[in-house]
């Protein structure tokens, strides 16, 4: 096995250290934008309302975490069908500029009036994560040798076959990587897709909040989806270095 470049440990040593500082500064800024005023509204609400505010952050964890599924294994196909169909490429690149171009509360109407609300934090968070895992799984099926394909193709292999023998493990890194970077997108995708309709969520608190000038619930919750989104990133984030370590490969530093 090759002894890992000073670059590589250099990597391996900095990115704990640069994601302690972000953690780090992201208390301070919370901690200074809201004062220790706001500190101390925020603690009753933890306190009085803690199941209410369990049970909504389980409810649009659960949405984030179906849209990013939905999300990122459209956006695999795609960037896998971009790859393999002639002239594909151009529209699904532009589909997905579009579609992560479009502001989401744009959306929101045209949604309610198109499916269930129930799935529209779903859709919403699908839509956030797309553009993000395309990108990610066009990059990776790019790193891949033409000559190994074609080495493949002599020996038989058909399409289906060269899928999972070979791209399906080159692509796996990159995938990773950009999940990583999609997860908090499908966190407020979720939370913005409540605002239209839902009946629970981390989106329906925040929205009744500002209606009613609950400050130190907006206050709360806007805490909360930072700190959730934050550990789930973090998880990600640890995934990929994992991936990557097996792989040999090199990630992002954050």
């Amino acid at each position: 096995m090759p002894r890992p470049s000073l670059r590589g440990r250099a990597h391996r040593a900095a990115t704990p250290l640069l994601g302690g500082v972000l953690l780090v500064s992201a208390a301070l800024l919370v901690w200074y934008g809201f004062g220790a005023a706001g500190s101390a509204e925020i603690w009753p609400v933890l306190a009085t309302r803690r199941e209410l505010l369990i049970e909504s952050a389980g409810v649009t964890l659960l949405e984030a975490a179906y849209g990013l599924v939905a999300g990122a294994a459209l956006a695999i196909v795609a960037a896998w069908a971009a790859g393999a169909a002639d002239g594909a490429r151009g529209p699904l690149q532009l589909l997905m500029l579009i579609c992560y171009a479009v502001p989401l509360v744009a959306l929101g109407p045209l949604l309610t009036s198109s499916v269930e609300r129930e799935a529209i934090p779903v859709i919403a968070a699908a839509i956030s994560v797309a553009l993000p895992v395309f990108s990610a799984a066009e990059a990776g099926l790019g790193t891949i040798p033409q000559g190994l394909r074609d080495l493949l193709a002599v020996h038989g292999a058909g399409r289906w076959r060269r899928l999972r023998l070979v791209e399906a493990a080159g692509t796996l890194p990159h995938v990773v990587e950009g999940v990583k970077f999609a997860v908090p997108g499908a966190l407020l995708g979720a939370l913005i897709g409540e605002w239209f309709g839902s009946e629970r969520g981390l989106g329906v608190l925040l929205v009744s909040g500002l209606r009613e000038g609950q400050d130190d619930l907006v206050a709360t919750v806007s805490v909360l989806v930072v700190a959730v989104s934050s550990i789930v990133y973090a998880v990600f984030a640890r995934l990929a270095r994992t991936v990557h370590r097996r792989r040999g490969t090199t990630g992002s530093v954050a």
